[in-house]
């Protein structure tokens, strides 16, 4: 069995605007390799992911939210 570790990302400036982008976020971040779960919540500005270390790391995530116009803490 896969491990699974959670990570709690705050999005700065207020990134996450409405419920599409909480579409987009979760729809994007489920397609990688070892993301397990994805929730994005544009009143909270927060994503909880839960990932398997073995396949993918944090940074890697943070990355791609980048590429998309998210910045996290």
């Amino acid at each position: 069995m896969a491990q699974v570790e959670a990570h709690d990302l705050q999005v700065l400036d207020k990134g996450i605007h409405c419920s599409g982008c909480e579409a987009r976020i979760q729809n994007v971040l489920s397609k990688l390799p070892g993301i397990q779960e994805v929730k994005a919540n544009y009143k909270t500005q927060n994503i909880l992911i839960n990932l398997d270390p073995q396949k993918l790391t944090v940074k890697v995530v943070k990355e791609k939210l980048e590429e998309l116009g998210y910045r996290t803490e």
